[in-house]
């Protein structure tokens, strides 16, 4: 246990399960007083409980809307903001010419717009953030916002759209947002067990396909991913901004 976030408020999306849970418990346990945000009320309730110290809020954040009341919900509670962090994401897999514009539609308003509107909501809670630290934005991405895996028998070219456009959302706030004092990184996951890859990763030829092209030799938890995104959000890193820290186990130095 750290105390590097000690006094800080932080919010991080889908903290109810996966990464987004692992991050919430990470940044929880380095200091930091927390608003969980996640679209199901249910797995927040049965992660967090009572804990004084974690603000439940639900919502959608590919609804605009939604992000709104939420965040005045996160601003009459908290008055400011240190550390966000936008993880909640979705994975749908299908071929190119199958891919319905529904489809391409839902994945980027979750993985894409979703960022732009929650960042956007929090940006004047950073701004009145703790002057005397460093105040950061960290979002998730994907080692396919730099690299094409779909030939890996998982084709999900709006995936790899929509982080790649979250990857040059991440680059292009943090020029805007450093006269502020604002730092906007990125962490990017490889292979991680989640629910989302629960199923892929049951399958032995799958498993053993990733594990021959990890240096490292296994798949990531979502602890790793956890521990990139506390030291970007803490004053360890505090000038950093504007870059990715990969999370792969190596898979993209091939």
């Amino acid at each position: 246990m750290s105390n590097r976030l000690e006094g800080r408020f932080a919010a991080v999306t889908g903290a109810a399960s996966g990464n987004g849970r692992a991050i919430a418990e990470k940044l929880l346990s380095d200091g930091a007083t927390l608003a969980a945000i996640d679209l199901n009320a249910d797995a927040l309730a049965g992660v967090f409980g009572d804990r004084p110290d974690v603000l439940q809020v639900q919502a959608d954040v590919a609804d605009e809307e939604s992000v709104k009341a939420g965040f005045t919900r996160i601003s009459d509670a908290f008055g400011r903001l240190d550390v966000l962090v936008n993880n909640a994401g979705i994975v749908k897999f299908g071929s190119f010419e199958n891919l319905s514009r529904a489809e391409w539609d839902q994945v980027f308003a979750v993985n894409s717009t979703g960022p732009f509107l929650v960042s956007r909501e929090a940006y004047p809670l950073l701004k009145a953030g703790d002057g005397d630290h460093t105040r950061s934005i960290v979002n998730i991405t994907s080692v396919e916002a730099h690299i094409v895996i779909s030939s890996s028998g998982h084709p999900q070219v709006h995936y790899n759209a929509s982080k790649g456009a979250l990857l040059q959302l991440t680059r292009a706030l943090a020029v805007e947002a450093a006269p502020s004092g604002i730092r906007v990184n990125a962490v990017a996951p490889g292979f991680i067990e989640t629910p989302f890859t629960a199923e892929a990763l049951a399958k032995d030829e799958v498993r053993n396909w990733l594990l021959e092209r990890t240096p490292l030799g296994r798949v990531g938890k979502p602890e790793d991913v956890a521990n990139g995104v506390a030291f970007l959000a803490s004053d360890e890193a505090s000038w950093v901004t504007g870059t990715t820290l990969f999370v792969d186990g190596g898979w993209t130095i091939y």
